[in-house]
């Protein structure tokens, strides 16, 4: 079966679109029930929502807000791209035959990476809700950020593919005046119309024991929060080929990395409230487990016919329709910052705005585990995981409102 575009459009549809329709709809129950809290006398008083903000400090500093609360974010954010990783074997150089001779070779290596995949930037939500009573109380936080994908054509590529001197892409030439004692020849691999995608998807969940200190003589007020965090990234990596050399035309391959990352969460959150401006800086680090899912499907060389012969084609060598999985557990940090600022409408609604970036280590992506090897018995590829811990930094903006943050 040759992998198309379609096919690999509807891999990541029914990957991503369960989460986006369970989202809005847990969006719109969470906001019913803060709505509906105070019926049961646990929030603001008589849900006066516009009622005028009180900014007076007689009697102390402006006390922070208690009882149920609700934040939303829009993101604009950016995910910087993977290392550059050759397309094909890393740092590979051989010797192929190029014919008609039987001393008639050339060098190749490859000539196509992953230079072109820039920084990409993508809309998204955030939700943030939960509730605190004197000064104790609970918060979860729930993220996405929409896929990033990028396309990219190769009017030609070059690829090193590791091989063995007697393996299946190597061709012997044992008669006539082309006979060299026997010794097989190692086949060059040039594909043309070669299209590239890469694609992102992102989102995560936290929850958190909330607990906030006393407001100190200068107005500010400092919040501590512990908890469990779970977050995924996914990086998604293919190739599709038009023609080939050595009869591999058609061949593509599919590389999907996904990233879970489970793990214990300490963060701050340090706020100062004057007049009816609100300024906060805050912090997160999680001490992260990357449970790596790493899959990979293989469709190489989909003409071949083993055995067949022929000038410039490998003899060995069959059509390889293989899929692999490998995991790996790895130690992934991460850390968060936000920077906000807070405008307060009416007593209980205030509009936002900010910065949020976030690094997290021990993450796999798509292009640079592939193992651009073929095996002694014709098996094309497969999953390396010595090249499955890189860093990831996302950032950018917020704009949002809140009710009784």
């Amino acid at each position: 079966m040759v992998w198309g575009t379609s096919v690999l459009d509807e891999i990541k549809v029914d990957k991503i679109m369960p989460f986006n329709r369970t989202s809005s709809s847990v969006a719109i129950g969470l906001l019913a029930l803060l709505l509906a809290a105070p019926a049961f006398g646990q929030g603001p008083q008589g849900m006066q929502l516009f009622e005028q903000a009180d900014c007076s400090t007689m009697g102390g500093d402006i006390q922070p807000n208690e009882g149920w609360f609700f934040q939303f974010d829009g993101l604009y954010w950016a995910v910087l791209p993977p290392r550059i990783t050759p397309v094909g074997y890393p740092g590979l150089v051989k010797e192929v035959f190029v014919g008609p001779g039987p001393n008639d070779s050339k060098p190749q290596t490859n000539s196509a990476d992953t230079s072109d995949i820039r920084t990409q930037w993508s809309q998204g939500y955030r939700f943030e809700f939960g509730r605190i009573e004197d000064r104790n109380g609970w918060m979860c936080t729930i993220f996405q950020i929409r896929d990033q994908e990028q396309d990219f054509f190769f009017p030609t590529m070059d690829m090193a593919i590791q091989d063995s001197p007697v393996g299946p892409l190597s061709i012997p030439w044992l008669a006539g005046p082309m006979a060299v004692g026997g010794v097989p020849r190692e086949l060059p691999v040039t594909f043309s119309s070669v299209s590239m995608s890469h694609s992102i998807s992102n989102y995560g969940v936290e929850l958190n024991y909330l607990h906030r200190f006393l407001t100190c003589h200068d107005g500010g007020t400092l919040e501590m929060f512990l908890g469990t965090r779970f977050f995924y990234f996914e990086d998604d990596f293919s190739i599709l080929t038009g023609g080939a050399t050595a009869n591999l035309a058609g061949s593509n391959w599919q590389n999907f990395a996904e990233n879970n990352l489970i793990g214990p969460q300490l963060g701050a959150r340090w706020f100062k409230k004057q007049g009816r401006w609100m300024l906060s800086t805050e912090g997160r680090f999680m001490a992260g487990l990357n449970c790596q899912n790493i899959h990979q499907n293989v469709n190489f060389g989909p003409g071949l016919t083993p055995f067949s012969g022929g000038l410039g084609v490998p003899v060995l060598l069959g059509p390889t329709n293989t899929m692999y999985d490998a995991f790996a557990r790895e130690w992934a940090p991460l850390i968060e910052l936000r920077l906000e600022a807070r405008y307060q409408i009416t007593r209980y609604l205030s509009f936002h705005a900010g910065w949020t970036g976030i690094w997290a280590d021990g993450i796999a992506r798509a292009d640079a585990t592939i193992n651009y090897s073929i095996d002694g018995v014709g098996h094309a590829f497969g999953v390396d995981l010595t090249r499955n811990r890189e860093s990831i930094l996302m950032n950018g903006l917020t704009l949002g409102f809140d009710f009784n943050r």
